[in-house]
């Protein structure tokens, strides 16, 4: 019964693995305090310095230029690609690119 020694050792391998796992879990927030305790205040100054959130009443900033005329060239591309797909014309009665038809249910338990 070769199939199920391979069996119970990697049943024990994977129980390994999940005790290891909850054991990290586990520790995590203790480790977390750990290191928050650890760590120095941050002073008045250095939180001065970080950026805020912009308030509802405030402009955007905007994007640099280079991002702007790069965002004009692709809107401009797109409706050129539109203009030249709302043009084309197809002769009455053509077939369509493609027919839509479901795919039936797939059977559960059965083969």
């Amino acid at each position: 019964m070769k199939g199920s020694d391979e069996m119970k050792r990697s049943r024990r391998r994977f129980l390994k693995l999940a005790a290891a796992g909850a054991a990290a879990v586990a520790i995590q927030p203790a480790r977390t305090l750990a290191t928050a305790a650890a760590a120095p205040a941050t002073p008045a100054s250095a939180r001065a310095r970080k950026p805020h959130a912009r308030s509802a009443g405030e402009p955007r900033a905007l994007p640099p230029p280079e991002l702007r005329a790069e965002i004009e060239r692709q809107k401009r591309e797109l409706e050129k690609t539109l203009k030249t797909l709302r043009e084309f014309r197809l002769d009455p009665g053509s077939e369509p690119a493609f027919v839509f038809s479901p795919m039936p249910p797939a059977r559960r338990g059965k083969p």
